[in-house]
């Protein structure tokens, strides 16, 4: 009953996040106690850098800014890539979200902390103020230099936000181990993440230019044509509750002297620097091994086997990832923990070792299942016939007659009989009369004859190329003409479903991708199975190895047949048939190839005895790639 009793793998993972988020803030406190002295007043060397002083106050206030960006990460973090078919159906799919809503506020705030901070740091001399005062003569007025610069900041927030979303800063990319690189030797450790961090420097300085300049040159276009008026009504609407100022209307020219168009250029770019060293560290500090002194998450646990199944039967995809993360460095890089799977045989819900296979072939599996969907799309079920009831209507009329019809009428005997006679014999002139058919056959002598004269016409005008270019088929194919034309130029990338996407949305499933999971299933259990030849004891692994090859084999098959079969879209108008080569997929297959092989090599000779027939023993050897000798 120890399963029982072990807790849940987040309650193992959550604290080590923590700390990882913390070691990020750290880092990013030393960035706010740059920008604080940057921003400053420069009036006394020593209090413009002195950590007690202002230059503190400062860093402590911008952290609340760039902590904005933190709570944005972690609310919205996950670890797959966004899996679509198209750009487009990306963005309508994340057009109404919550996360965007999310996002945009969440920058939106930080940009208006940081404007705040920034204009109570200003000196007097760079007139941030609200109210310019004038000369002595003049009535105190709003000042408009703080109001554009507010804009500016916030026009960051938009662009920033826009960025966030379309390059899907909320995912945060694990690293993978390639097939080659799957050896129980214990690799080489990775760098620290500050290390990370500074390897991309040169890209983030790249990035933070670009955009600090294109708002520097757009940004006065764009404030007079869209925001002026709207943020002057508005800016004004609370200086009025708090001084005396005139309730005047916006200048015709606006506060666009060149040094606060060098202010506004650097203070963004100190305000969008911190945004993306946050994200950088932030990604930097989350995407390490989940490992704690260098050992399993799982290790302090009272029972390290059942929290680590915890993890892997997790629903959430974050604690499922890392779960899975781990399990492949169990079996990679730890002798004892590798054991302790193949001897945990008594758990209530089965051996260890059989619920780690069931889980991690579900994940291999479900690549052929979403294949098979794909392809083979299931049918609505037809709802059952209901059971009409149809109400008879109320009698409009006479009942029917039920003496002989064939018989001589009798004369009318009154005047509703004669009435009735009068209005049946006009019905039955109507009805027997030939003109409805002369009028068919006029109408449909006019038809031919104008179809004559307009194709008599067409001749004389047009020429024959002319005559084609108008038909039904010529009208369509200038219609595919245009639209191919048009998904080849930019405006049309986003409306282009490419190979490598729609391949990707199948083998890797939606809305987010399921690589890591994968392929660390595939490498733990041929790392287990080839292990399982000196360390289980017990013998229960041999008897499961025919499933894991079978599995594999079909695995392979699925992939590489999807692949080399599914059509291109008529959309996808730059394929060639390279992309039919995608990194991802390669990957996976490399993966299931060298875990067929492993396998192979160790079990072949006991084929027989494990129920491997010959037939399926050579398709094993020959979809893994093996030679003769091997």
């Amino acid at each position: 009953m120890a399963a029982l009793r072990a807790p849940l793998y987040k309650e193992l993972l959550t604290p080590v996040l923590h700390r990882r988020f913390t070691g990020a803030a750290a880092f990013i406190l030393i960035v706010c106690y740059v920008e604080a002295i940057l921003i400053g007043d420069k009036t006394s060397f020593l209090w413009s850098w002195f950590p007690l002083g202002p230059a503190g106050i400062r860093t402590l206030l911008l952290f609340i800014s760039a902590l904005s960006v933190f709570v944005l990460r972690v609310a919205q973090l996950h670890l797959g890539t966004r899996t679509s078919a198209s750009p487009a159906q990306t963005f309508t799919s994340y057009l109404v979200r919550l996360d965007t809503v999310q996002t945009l506020a969440w920058y939106s705030l930080s940009a208006w902390w940081f404007s705040e901070v920034y204009m109570w740091s200003a000196s007097a001399s760079a007139n941030l103020g609200w109210i310019a005062e004038g000369r002595a003569w003049e009535r105190r007025k709003l000042n408009e230099r703080p109001i554009y610069l507010r804009s500016v900041f916030f026009m960051l927030a938009v662009l920033q936000s826009a960025i966030h979303l379309y390059f899907d800063y909320d995912k945060v990319t694990l690293p993978l181990t390639k097939a080659k690189d799957k050896s129980t030797e214990v690799p080489q450790k990775k760098d620290h993440p500050i290390m990370q961090v500074r390897a991309s420097l040169p890209l983030l300085v790249r990035d933070i230019g670009i955009r600090s300049i294109c708002m520097c040159i757009f940004g006065p276009l764009i404030y007079a044509l869209f925001i002026r008026n709207t943020a002057w009504s508005c800016s004004l609407y609370f200086a009025e509750l708090l001084w005396d100022v005139p309730a005047s209307q916006v200048s015709y020219i606006p506060p666009y002297h060149i040094s606060l168009i060098i202010r506004s250029l650097t203070s963004g770019t100190l305000l969008v620097a911190l945004w993306e060293l946050s994200n950088a560290l932030f990604v930097a500090f989350v995407a390490q091994e989940p490992l704690k002194k260098e050992l399993p998450l799982t290790t302090g646990s009272k029972d390290p086997n059942g929290s680590l199944l915890n993890g892997i039967k997790s629903k959430r995809d974050v604690t499922r990832t890392f779960a899975f993360w781990e399990l492949f460095y169990i079996s990679q890089r730890f002798e004892d923990r590798r054991k302790a799977i193949f001897s945990d045989i008594d758990r209530p819900t089965g051996s260890v070792w059989n619920q780690v296979m069931t889980l991690c072939l579900g994940n291999i599996l479900s690549i052929s299942n979403r294949i098979r969907d794909y392809q083979n799309p299931p049918t609505a079920s037809a709802p059952p016939p209901q059971k009409i009831t149809i109400e008879t209507l109320p009698p409009i009329s006479a009942p029917l007659r039920k003496e002989n019809i064939f018989t001589k009428p009798l004369p009318p005997s009154n005047r509703r009989e004669m009435i009735e006679a009068s209005v049946g014999s006009i019905a039955k002139s109507y009805g027997q009369s030939p003109q409805p058919v002369q009028s068919l056959k006029f109408l449909e002598k006019q038809r031919a004859e104008t179809e004559k004269y307009l194709g008599t016409t067409r001749q004389k005008l047009l020429t024959q190329g002319q005559q084609e270019a108008y038909s039904k088929s010529g009208l369509l194919a200038q219609y595919n003409d245009y639209l191919m034309r048009f998904l080849r130029t930019p405006a049309g990338y986003p409306f282009r479903q490419t190979f490598k996407r729609r391949v990707c949305t199948v083998v890797l499933g939606t809305p987010y991708s399921d690589l890591n999971p994968i392929v660390n299933s595939i490498n733990t259990l041929s790392i287990l199975a080839v292990a399982s030849l000196k360390e289980d004891s017990y013998g229960r692994v041999a008897k499961d190895i025919p499933l894991l090859i079978r599995a594999y084999v079909s695995t392979i098959s699925s992939i590489e047949g999807f692949v080399s079969g599914l059509p291109v879209h008529q959309t996808d108008v730059e394929f060639i048939e390279s992309d039919r080569n995608i990194e991802e997929i390669d990957l996976i297959i490399d993966s299931l190839k060298s875990g067929l092989k492993d396998m192979l090599k160790g079990f072949a000779k006991y084929g027989v005895e494990l129920g491997l027939g010959e037939g399926e023993i050579s398709t094993a050897r020959k979809i893994a790639g093996m030679g003769d000798g091997e």
